[in-house]
C-alpha cells in the first residue's frame, strides 16, 4: 500500500463545490470516479479543505492509498485521461505514509480576482469583473486590520455551535496588479467557510467609498454573524497554494514534526532557518517532537547527520519516544540511533552549526 499525493486544478463554475453531496456535481466525484474506473473499485481521497460552489483552484492537494503499482507519472496521464478538461491533475507525487492532505498543512494561499476595467469574457471564469471602480489604495489600507490573529466571528459563515473557536491568524495580504486585474493573495493556516470571499466583499465596500478601512476593525470587534452580510463572488476566488509541514513518524502517543510559527522554539532556533533546512534536506536539523491532538511540546530532536541525533526531553515522554522509534527509523533508516537526552531545558541555546 502506497500513499500518493496529487495537486489538481479546476475551474469551479460547473461545480457544486469540492466536496462529494447527494444533489449536485462535485469535483471530488469526478476524481473519485475516475480512481474507480483506474483500480476497479472505490477509492476515497482526502483534501486540504473544501471549496465552495463557483470557487477555482490552481493547486487543490488530495492523497489516496492504493495497492496499484504505477509510476506517479502513469498516475497523472491515468487521471487525466478520464477526467474532464476542466480538472486537470498537475503533479502525483508517492510521499510517506505520516503525509496527511488535511492535517500536515502548515499554511494556504488564497487569490482573489478583480477586474478594474470593462468587462472581460476571457478573464469571466477566474476574475470577478466589477461594475463600478474602486481605490485599490484605500483596500490595501482596510485589509491591514484583518492582518495577523483574530476572532473572525463577523467574516464567516460557519456556525459557532460547530466552530466554537473561530480565531485564526492571517498571515499576510499582498495586492498586485497587472493592467486591469487587481489580485490580492490572503495566507493563512486555515480559513472559516466563505471567509475569504467575506473579507474581500469588506475590502471591495472600503474601495468602493461606501464605508471607511477603520470599519473593517469595528467588524472584527462586533463578533457577529450579522454585521458582515456581503459574500464577494465565488469565480474571483481561486485556492494557490498548499503549504505543507514534515512530519517523521506519528502515532496516538505523538509526533515528531517540523517546528511551526505558532510553536514557542526552543532557545537560539530562528524558524526561518529550521523550514530551509528541512526544505533543502541538509544537515543538521531539528523536529518537534509533540503530543498528537493537543500539540504539546514535549522535547526537540536534533538530526546531526543520516545516522546520529539527540533527543532533547523537556518532559518525562520517554513512552512516547519509545512508541515513536520504529516509525522513525522505517522514516529515517535503521541505522539511525539518537541520544536520549532527560530533563533538557528549551530556554537553553542549542546549536545548528
Amino acid at each position: 500500500m502506497i500513499r500518493l499525493k496529487c495537486t489538481v486544478a479546476y475551474v469551479g463554475r460547473a461545480y457544486d463545490g469540492w466536496q462529494s453531496q447527494k444533489l449536485g456535481l462535485s469535483v471530488q466525484e469526478n476524481i473519485e470516479t475516475a480512481l474507480h474506473d483506474i483500480c476497479g473499485k472505490k477509492t476515497n481521497i482526502t483534501a486540504s479543505g473544501r471549496t465552495d460552489a463557483g470557487v477555482n483552484a490552481a493547486g487543490q492537494v488530495f492523497h489516496f492509498d492504493t495497492e496499484r503499482d504505477m509510476t506517479p507519472r502513469k498516475w497523472m496521464g491515468a487521471l487525466n485521461g478520464h477526467l474532464p478538461d476542466d480538472i486537470r491533475i498537475l503533479k502525483v507525487e508517492i510521499v510517506p505514509r505520516t503525509f496527511h492532505a488535511r492535517y500536515s498543512v502548515r499554511w494556504k494561499r488564497y487569490d482573489y480576482c478583480i477586474n478594474l476595467g470593462p468587462y472581460d469574457v476571457f478573464s469571466k471564469d477566474w476574475a470577478y469583473q466589477s461594475p463600478v471602480a474602486m481605490d485599490p489604495a484605500v483596500m490595501e489600507e482596510a485589509s491591514r486590520y484583518l492582518i495577523g490573529t483574530h476572532d473572525f466571528t463577523s467574516f464567516n459563515s460557519s456556525p459557532l455551535s460547530e466552530y466554537p473557536d473561530q480565531v485564526r491568524t492571517i498571515r499576510s495580504i499582498r495586492f498586485t496588479r497587472e493592467g486591469n486585474i487587481l489580485r490580492i493573495s490572503y495566507e493563512g493556516k486555515g480559513f472559516l467557510r466563505y471567509m475569504v470571499r467575506m473579507m474581500t466583499a469588506a475590502l471591495m465596500e472600503a474601495g468602493r467609498g461606501k464605508t471607511s478601512p477603520e470599519h473593517i476593525r469595528t467588524m472584527l470587534e462586533a463578533k457577529s454573524k450579522t454585521i458582515a452580510r456581503k459574500n464577494a463572488a465565488p469565480n474571483g476566488l481561486t485556492l494557490q497554494y498548499v503549504d505543507y509541514f514534515d512530519i517523521l513518524a506519528l502515532n496516538e502517543n505523538g509526533m515528531y514534526r517540523e517546528f511551526l510559527m505558532e510553536d514557542t522554539l526552543p532557545h537560539g532556533f530562528v524558524l526561518e532557518d529550521l523550514e530551509r533546512r528541512v526544505r533543502e534536506n541538509v544537515y543538521p536539523r531539528a523536529y518537534a517532537l509533540t503530543t498528537r491532538h493537543s500539540q504539546e511540546l514535549l522535547g526537540t530532536l536534533l538530526l546531526e547527520d543520516e545516522t546520529s541525533g539527540k533527543i532533547l526531553l523537556y518532559q518525562d515522554a520517554e513512552d512516547t519516544v519509545v512508541s515513536l522509534r520504529e516509525g522513525l527509523r522505517e522514516r529515517l533508516g535503521e541505522a539511525f540511533d539518537p541520544v536520549m537526552i532527560h530533563g533538557a531545558d528549551p530556554s537553553e541555546p542549542v546549536s545548528l552549526k
